[in-house]
């Protein structure tokens, strides 16, 4: 098998992998009030999110800007909240920075601490791991913008160490 079948295969059983934990969780039955069980789940739905968006990758050299895709799931941790004010979530996702040619994609965890601004707009930062084809630090910093109660629109500046991106994604509160 070619490194672009195993890396298709990936692709496929990644996002397979997001999906089977996303809708398990939507489908995870409410608690009633006699209800006898006492197990709670691995993750509360409530703090999950799933986002995707499109990137401005740019490495060094003479190689132009490409336009790229990710997708990924946020879980906010409420125990390791580091300020008053300021959330924390740890971030898992795969990207595709749209190189032609290359072997250019993979997966990346990242820890996102936020704050408000105002009751619209919050600042973010992240710090964590490329495993892809950019294996190495990630770190980055933007802007979010609540459009409604679910769903934000995010701008960030991304660093790897040989990519860097400027990123627009939407995010959507389960």
């Amino acid at each position: 098998m070619n490194n672009s079948s195993q890396n298709h295969i990936s692709k496929i059983l990644f996002g397979t992998f997001l999906s089977l934990i996303s809708f398990s969780l939507i489908a995870q039955p409410a608690k009633t009030q006699g209800s006898s069980s006492n197990s709670k789940p691995l993750l509360e739905r409530s703090k999950l999110s799933i986002g995707a968006g499109l990137s401005l990758n740019s490495v060094d050299g003479p190689v132009d800007d490409e336009l790229g895709y990710q997708f990924f799931a946020a879980y906010k941790l409420t125990r390791v909240n580091l300020l008053e004010g300021v959330n924390s979530s740890l971030e898992l996702g795969y990207m595709d920075y749209g190189f032609d040619g290359v072997d250019n994609d993979g997966l990346w965890a990242t820890y996102v601490i936020d704050g408000a601004i105002n009751s619209q707009v919050n600042w973010l930062a992240r710090a964590g791991f490329d495993f892809g084809d950019d294996s190495g630090l990630m770190l980055g910093m933007g802007l979010s913008a609540r459009i409604n109660k679910q769903l934000k629109l995010r701008m960030e500046y991304v660093v790897r160490d040989e990519v860097d991106s400027i990123q627009l994604n939407l995010l959507y509160k389960l």
